[in-house]
C-alpha cells in the first residue's frame, strides 16, 4: 500500500506492506480535470501546478494536525500502469477506508456561503459509484466545502446522512451491520449511482458484499453478472432476485424493444431502485435456501406458487417483504418474482414488476423439486419463449375426469398450462393418469397415454395394466430422465410401436368396471389446436359410455369421486 509521509518535507509516497490499523487518513472525492497520478507525484515541480495537488496537500495538512504521520489518496497512491496493483487496490479499497483514522470527504461543488443541510443532497459526490463505500467504510468522516471549511463530521451527522442516501442508520455507525442488511436493499444504495467506466458499476460494490474479483476492463456489463455470481457463493439471501426491469416508457426504450422476459440476475443496480425498503418478511428470520450457479443457470430446489386468476406463470416466494411487522396468524406480505417454464429451463416473466401476495388471493404451493432458472437472456433469446406454445401438447382431461399421477418429461410440462412444450422437431410425451370410479379407493385404475408429434400425422396410444407393454413402458419413462431421451428420436414409435402398421390420432382403451361386468371405453384423441394464438396440438381425453347395458351414463361417471 502506497501512503503519503505527510512528515516529510516534500510528501513522498512510502510503501508500507501492512500499515497499521487508524494509522493513516484517506480522501474521498469526486475526480476532476488535473489529477494528480502516481507517476505525475513523483515530479516534484509539475505536481504543484496541477489543480489535484490542492486536494492532496490540504489532506497532508489536516492528518498532520490530528497526528497522523500518513495520508492516502486514490489519485496518487495507486499505479494504475500495473492491472495488478490497480486489482489489489480495488479489492482492498473498502478494508483500507474502514481501517482509516479519519476520511476527509471533500466537495468540490459546496460554495462555502450556502447551507450544508440544503446543498448537501445536490452534490456530485452523492451520485458517484465509488463514494459509496466512502461513506459507509470508514468509523469517522468529516465533511468539507469547496474551500476547506469544516461541515460537519460523521457520526454527529448519521441521522441526516441516513434520511439523504436512504442506508441504515446503524450501518453508517458500524459498517459491520452492513451483513445483516438484505442484498437488494445494499444494491439499492448503488441504483442511482454513476461510475465513468461500466465495469465500475460492479467493482465498486465488492466492499459492500464483502467479495473479491479479478478486474477485467473490456468486459463492460459482465462484469455485473460476475459480481453477483460471486454474491450468490458468499450467501443464501433470496434479495438478490427482487429486482424489477426499468419499463421502456422511464429508460426511453422503444416499445416495440420491450424484452418481456429476462434472466434471474439484473443487468444493472439501477433495476434495484425500488428496493430500499425491503427486509426478511419475519424479522431477524431469512430464508437459507442452498442454491448455486451452474451451466444451466441458478439452480435451486424449491416450491413454486401457483395463483389461478392473477397469472398463468409460476411464482417464486424470496421470503422478503417491504414490512417485518405481519401479524403470526397471517401468510400475506412476501414478495416474489414471476417464473415462465420453457423448455431450457424457467426465465423470469413480467421483469418489470413484482409480486405481492395480497390477501384474499389464491395460491397454491406446488412440490418441492430442484429448478434451473436462466442467469441471463439476450433480446433475440426472448423472442422464442413469447412463441414457446407452438407445436405444444395441450392435455384435455375435462371429459376424462382424473389425476396425473406422473409425466414425462417433466423438464417440458408445464403444470399451470397443462401442457407439454415443444423442442426441436417434434416430442414424445407420456402421462400416467389415475381414475377412480367409486368411492373405494382401492378399485382405482391407472392408464398411459402416450403421444408423439414427430411424425405427420401425430399418434397417440393408451395402454392398461394389464396390456402386455405396460411394464415396458412405465419402465422406459421411470429411467428415461433426460430430454434428449424424448426428443433425440421417436422411441415410442420405434421401441412400443414398430408393429404397428397403421399409426393413427385416434387411440382407445377399455376398462373394466370395478363392481359390474360393463366396460368403460376411454378415447384419447392429438388434433390441430391453437393456444394463446399459436398453433400446437390438443391431447383430449374422453370418458365414453359404459358398455354391455350398464345403466350408469356417462354423466354419471364424470359426477363420481375421480382422483
Amino acid at each position: 500500500m502506497w501512503l503519503i509521509d505527510t512528515q516529510c518535507k516534500d510528501i513522498r509516497l512510502v510503501q508500507i506492506t501492512a500499515p497499521e490499523e487508524y494509522s493513516y487518513a484517506i480522501l474521498s472525492h469526486t475526480w476532476e480535470d488535473e489529477e494528480v497520478s502516481f507517476q505525475d507525484f513523483h515530479d516534484l515541480d509539475r505536481r504543484v501546478e496541477m489543480k489535484g495537488f490542492n486536494k492532496i496537500a490540504w489532506t497532508c495538512r489536516l492528518a498532520s494536525e490530528r497526528g497522523l504521520r500518513y495520508a492516502w489518496v486514490d489519485t496518487c497512491c495507486i499505479d494504475k500502469t500495473s492491472s495488478a496493483e490497480l486489482s489489489e487496490a480495488i479489492n482492498s479499497m473498502f478494508m483500507w477506508y474502514m481501517t482509516s483514522a479519519v476520511c476527509f470527504v471533500y466537495l468540490s461543488d459546496h460554495p462555502p456561503q450556502l447551507s450544508f443541510e440544503d446543498h448537501f443532497r445536490r452534490c456530485r459526490w452523492l451520485t458517484r459509484g465509488w463514494t459509496l463505500q466512502e461513506l459507509i467504510a470508514p468509523r469517522a468522516a468529516e465533511f468539507y466545502d469547496a474551500a476547506w471549511n469544516f461541515r460537519g463530521r460523521k457520526p454527529e451527522l448519521n441521522s441526516f446522512l441516513a434520511h439523504v442516501t436512504n442506508i441504515d442508520e446503524a450501518v453508517l455507525k458500524d459498517s459491520q451491520v452492513l451483513f445483516e442488511v438484505p442484498v437488494g436493499r445494499r444494491m439499492s444504495w448503488a441504483a442511482r449511482r454513476q461510475t465513468t467506466r461500466i465495469e465500475d458499476l460492479a467493482y465498486c460494490l465488492l466492499g459492500i458484499f464483502g467479495v473479491n474479483m479479478p478486474m477485467i476492463y473490456g468486459e463492460g456489463a459482465k462484469a455485473f453478472m460476475r459480481l453477483q455470481e460471486e454474491i450468490v457463493k458468499e450467501t443464501n439471501d433470496l434479495s438478490l432476485f427482487a429486482w424489477s426491469d426499468i419499463p421502456p416508457s422511464l429508460s426511453g426504450t422503444e416499445s416495440w424493444m420491450q424484452q418481456h422476459y429476462r434472466g434471474i440476475f439484473a443487468r444493472s443496480p439501477r433495476e434495484f431502485a425500488n428496493c430500499h425498503h425491503l427486509r426478511p418478511r419475519i424479522k431477524d428470520a431469512f430464508l437459507t435456501k442452498e442454491f448455486t450457479v451452474t451451466n444451466k443457470g441458478l439452480r435451486i430446489e424449491t416450491a413454486l406458487v401457483s395463483v389461478p386468476g392473477v397469472t398463468e406463470d409460476f411464482v417464486w416466494n424470496l421470503g422478503v417483504s417491504e414490512r417485518d411487522d405481519w401479524p403470526k396468524d397471517s401468510v400475506e406480505g412476501w414478495v416474489g418474482v414471476y417464473l415462465a417454464k420453457t423448455a431450457n429451463g424457467y426465465v423470469r416473466s413480467k421483469p418489470y414488476s413484482l409480486f405481492r401476495a395480497e390477501p384474499q388471493m389464491r395460491r397454491y404451493r406446488c412440490d418441492s423439486a430442484p429448478i434451473h432458472i436462466r442467469k441471463d437472456l439476450r433480446a433475440l433469446e426472448s423472442e422464442p419463449i413469447e412463441n414457446r406454445f407452438r407445436n405444444a401438447i395441450c392435455v384435455k382431461l375435462d371429459r376424462a375426469p382424473s389425476r396425473i399421477a406422473a409425466v414425462a418429461p417433466p423438464q417440458l410440462w408445464d403444470q399451470n398450462r397443462m401442457l407439454f412444450l415443444n423442442q426441436g422437431q417434434g416430442i414424445n410425451a407420456y402421462i400416467l393418469l389415475r381414475f377412480n370410479l367409486v368411492e373405494d379407493s382401492n378399485s382405482a385404475f391407472r392408464l398411459l397415454v402416450a403421444c408423439s408429434t414427430m411424425i405427420n400425422p401425430p399418434v397417440c396410444r393408451i395402454w392398461a395394466e394389464n396390456h402386455p407393454l405396460w411394464d415396458s413402458v412405465l419402465e422406459f419413462v421411470n429411467t428415461a430422465k433426460e430430454v434428449s431421451d424424448y426428443v433425440a428420436a421417436d422411441y415410442l414409435r420405434m421401441q412400443f410401436l414398430p408393429l404397428v402398421t397403421e399409426l393413427s390420432s385416434v387411440a382407445a382403451c377399455s376398462i373394466k368396471h370395478p363392481h359390474s361386468n360393463a366396460m368403460i371405453n376411454l378415447q384419447a384423441i392429438l388434433q390441430p389446436y391453437s393456444f394463446q394464438g399459436q398453433d400446437c396440438f390438443a391431447l383430449e381425453l374422453v370418458l365414453g359410455q359404459l358398455l354391455t347395458g350398464s345403466t350408469t351414463s356417462a354423466r354419471g361417471i364424470s359426477e363420481m369421486n375421480l382422483y
